[in-house]
């Protein structure tokens, strides 16, 4: 779903620069390097094949080259260029223009919320598998919630611009039903992805106590996710999203897209539910 170069770049007033297209990102050659099959390769060794291959980490924002703004322009966008899908709004609306500051169109959201061990100057910033398009008013009532079936759910959803299956009490989130695979996917992502080694980053740790990780850098609630995990597997727009941050932005894939199965390897099978948003 990625815009043509010269559409990026008539389009998007935030970049004059267009991404560069990355090799061996398919597939068949992205996991060949690795000692054993993908589905039999130990945490440590897939950890450094999407460390390693991370061959470009985006500005957050620039007026002189491919940024964020940029990168999700080019994701999460239809086949047009002139519509733009929102993940907790589970709809679409006119790429252009996003969001200046005045809140009235959509922006950018770190699933992994800064302020869970997200900062704001290293790769883990603006790495476009946790950044996904948002309404800007319902990316501030997520805030920093953690992902999860709410306990005490308001009476209402989140905000008018939510979707209707959108769900929030004082510590969860629940996002649309379409999108909960995808929201999981990219938080395992991120946990096996950074672990401290890259500068300007933390150790993140998903977790089913997210508030008992140091530094901060917790995020949950892990059983739930693991479960959305296998209830709303990988679709076709998710792969393409995949392969596309691969060739054209990072250089790198999200290997729980890829190979499913990865997630129980690494991370167990889901323990029951934790209740009333506690951990």
């Amino acid at each position: 779903m990625r815009l043509a170069p010269s559409l990026l770049l008539l389009l998007s007033s935030s970049s004059l620069v267009a991404a560069q297209p990355f090799l061996n990102c398919d597939l068949s050659t992205y996991y060949s390097t690795l000692p054993t099959s993908p589905q039999q390769t130990s945490r440590n060794d897939m950890h450094n094949l999407i460390q390693s291959t991370h061959r470009h980490s985006l500005p957050y924002t620039s007026s002189t080259q491919s940024d964020v703004w940029d990168g999700l322009l080019a994701t999460d966008t239809d086949p047009t260029g002139q519509l733009i899908h929102l993940i907790y709004g589970d709809k679409d609306v006119a790429a252009l223009p996003y969001d200046s500051g005045s809140c009235d169109s959509w922006n950018r959201e770190h699933l992994w919320s800064r302020s869970r061990g997200v900062g704001d100057t290293g790769s883990d910033n603006t790495d476009l598998h946790h950044m996904r398009p948002a309404d800007c008013n319902v990316n501030s009532v997520r805030s920093n919630k953690y992902f999860a079936q709410c306990g005490t759910v308001d009476d209402w959803r989140p905000h008018a611009e939510a979707a209707v299956d959108t769900e929030k009490d004082t510590k969860s989130f629940l996002p649309p039903a379409s999108h909960r695979g995808d929201v999981a996917r990219a938080i395992l992502y991120m946990d096996l992805r950074y672990d401290g080694d890259d500068p300007g980053t933390v150790n993140l740790v998903v977790s089913d106590c997210p508030e008992d990780v140091p530094d901060g850098a917790g995020m949950g609630y892990l059983s739930q996710l693991l479960q959305w995990h296998l209830d709303d597997p990988p679709d076709e727009g998710e792969r393409s999203r995949n392969e596309e941050i691969c060739a054209n932005w990072q250089g790198n894939r999200n290997p729980f897209v890829d190979y499913p199965e990865l997630a129980t390897t690494y991370f167990g099978a889901p323990s029951p539910l934790p209740q009333n948003g506690a951990g």
